[in-house]
């Protein structure tokens, strides 16, 4: 019998080993990080600055994946994905949240930024925080950043310049109200589909035109598909960083500090750089050989007050006002 006591103690000695790597595992959290971008673009290199930075600040107790392209599915369901934890954290642009929360349609209303410095004066305000909070009390996700994505442009087959050159027209706009309701005022016809699928529908000519950001156009090398540009700025967009609520739960209160600190530093940069980049983005396209114009912007926006107000897309009686307060 006591011959066997050594391979007891041994026996023993392996099973507290093993549960504790099960426990040392069990204390690593798992999160996912999904978004549509490309990897080579500014949101894909903030998500894996930040998802960095959040494990050495945990002491690798919080891991964090970052899954570009659509991979984890299409932009309109991440809500419901963050909210059922098959999803952790997201980027959302605001005027898909606010098909959850109405208010935060504000900022996407068609020309209600009259230009860069009135972005940056609305990303700093008491405003914004406001309609984030209000998001995170109607979704239960946590809101923690909001990141400048880009003044979204037109560019299209053939030359486009005023209004009534887009009627008819196929543009494909997001499902959101405020994309929407851009392509009907100008009498376009919204064309919707998967975001990965945009290069080969313009290709094929399912569709002649689309509106984004300069970036993606260069990302998703729609040069080669596109002819012209058109300098409508017709949205100076947005997008929400998203934490589910269940993961957000699973944060002790330190956790989340340190999780929000780093979002929000790091989207500081990226707001930075997407700045920087949009000026490099139209030098890049026209290199390329697309033509760049300048639209008059007030000939569009007469045609969308015709159409639908900020109240009337959701947003909150006065926050419009208080918006263009922030620059008078």
């Amino acid at each position: 019998m006591k011959s066997l006591l050594p391979w007891r103690r041994a026996g023993v000695c392996l099973c507290l080993a093993f549960a504790g790597a099960v426990a040392a595992h069990a204390q690593t959290l798992q999160l996912k990080w999904g978004h549509v971008y490309e990897p080579t673009s500014i949101f894909h290199q903030q998500a894996e600055l930040a998802a960095r930075k959040i494990a050495e600040q945990s002491e690798g107790k919080i891991k964090i994946e970052v899954v570009p392209s659509s991979k984890l599915g299409q932009e309109g369901d991440y809500p419901l994905m963050l909210a059922n934890d098959s999803m952790q954290i997201a980027y959302v642009g605001q005027a898909t949240l606010a098909e959850g929360y109405p208010p935060l349609s504000l900022a996407s209303y068609p020309f209600a930024f009259r230009d860069l410095d009135h972005v940056r004066k609305y990303l700093a305000s008491p405003l914004l925080a406001e309609l984030m909070k209000g998001y995170n009390e109607r979704s239960g996700n946590r809101m923690v950043a909001s990141v400048y994505y880009g003044a979204r442009q037109v560019t299209s087959a053939k030359p486009l310049a005023k209004p009534e050159d887009f009627r008819d027209l196929r543009l494909y706009v997001p499902t959101a109200a405020a994309y929407q309701l851009f392509a009907t005022a100008v009498d376009a016809k919204p064309v919707t589909l998967p975001f990965m699928s945009l290069y080969g529908s313009l290709k094929k000519n399912e569709v002649e035109a689309q509106e984004n950001p300069l970036d993606i156009a260069k990302s998703k090398k729609l040069y080669e598909v596109q002819k012209y540009v058109l300098l409508t700025a017709h949205v100076y967009d947005t997008l929400g960083i998203v934490i589910g609520k269940a993961a957000w739960g699973k944060l002790n209160p330190q956790q989340q500090a340190m999780v929000e600190k780093v979002l929000v530093e790091t989207a500081k940069w990226t707001n930075v750089g997407v700045i920087a980049g949009e000026l490099e983005d139209e030098k890049f396209l026209r290199d390329k050989g697309m033509t760049v114009s300048p639209a008059n912007r007030q000939l569009f926006l007469e045609r969308v007050v015709k159409r639908s107000t900020p109240e009337q897309l959701g947003a909150r009686p006065g926050d419009y006002a208080r918006l263009q307060a922030l620059v008078n």
